[in-house]
Parts: structure tokens; C-alpha cells; sequence
């Protein structure tokens, strides 16, 4: 299973060792499924989860959550982003993470915005699902793809 994980889902795992987030990034790293990133998104995770606030909130240090990136990029599947299309959303963060999904031909983008990124991700075929919908469909072994009833 291919996935991307949006910048607010990867601080959740960092933020919290306990929820459905981090349990994916989990899964990510024992490589039971196929992470995708391209290096602005990698730089996007770093940028925001070395702010002071996540950092504090976390109770980890910088280089604890700098090793958490580094494993990921080091497991991660590389994406070349070739086809950009513009605008895909509202929110230019949404569309890099879409610009991964689309070229990195994804299964599911994960994330706690599934009202926004759904409706573009479905028209590329791509389901969006929240961490927590997300573990489910796999724990239950079925997963559909978009458009799938």
C-alpha cells in the first residue's frame, strides 16, 4: 500500500507516541506498507516539527525528531514530481502533498483534512482517510480503492 502522509498527520505522530498517527509512522518504518515523499515535503515535515511548540509538546528533543525524519526519508519511497497540475486545492501545502499522492501514484493520502483533500485525490483515484479510518481499513485486511464501493 502506497501512502502519503499530510505535514499535520506526521506532527501528530511526533506529538503523540499513543495515536493512530504514529502507529502508521510505525508501520512506515517496520516497512509494512510504502511511504512517498519528495524532498520539499520532507522539508515541510522538518520545518514544522522542529518548532519550539511541537518540540515542547512532544517531549522530545531536536534530534530525536530530526532521527524520526531521517528513518522515514530513509525507508520512504522517492517521488519525482513531474505533473503539477494548478491549483488542486485552496491550500498550496495540500497541493504539494497532492502533487506526491498524484505522481507517486498512491493508494491513500492520510490525514485529518479528508473534507479538503478528498475531492481532488478521488478525481487521481487516490483515497483520503483519516488515521484513524485508515488503521481500520488495514486491521480489517480490506481496503478499496477510490471509486470502489
Amino acid at each position: 500500500m502506497r501512502i502519503v502522509l499530510d505535514t499535520a498527520t506526521f506532527i501528530s505522530a511526533i506529538r503523540s507516541n499513543t495515536g493512530a498517527a504514529a502507529e502508521i509512522v510505525r508501520l512506515a518504518l517496520l516497512e509494512k506498507l510504502t511511504l512517498l515523499m519528495d524532498y520539499k515535503l520532507v522539508c515541510e515535515y522538518r520545518d514544522v516539527a522542529l518548532r519550539p511548540g511541537h518540540i515542547a509538546a512532544s517531549g522530545r528533543t531536536p534530534e530525536d525528531v530530526e532521527a524520526v525524519i531521517d528513518a522515514l526519508e530513509s525507508i520512504a519511497t522517492p517521488v519525482f514530481v513531474k505533473t503539477s497540475p494548478r491549483p488542486l486545492s485552496l491550500d498550496e501545502n495540500d497541493d504539494m502533498v497532492l502533487d506526491v499522492a498524484i505522481n507517486g501514484q498512491a493508494d491513500v493520502v492520510v490525514t485529518n483534512n479528508v473534507k479538503d483533500f478528498a475531492p481532488t485525490a478521488r478525481r487521481f483515484g487516490i483515497n483520503v482517510l483519516t488515521p484513524r479510518d485508515f488503521l481500520t481499513e488495514i486491521r480489517k485486511g480490506g481496503f478499496h480503492h477510490a471509486g470502489e464501493s
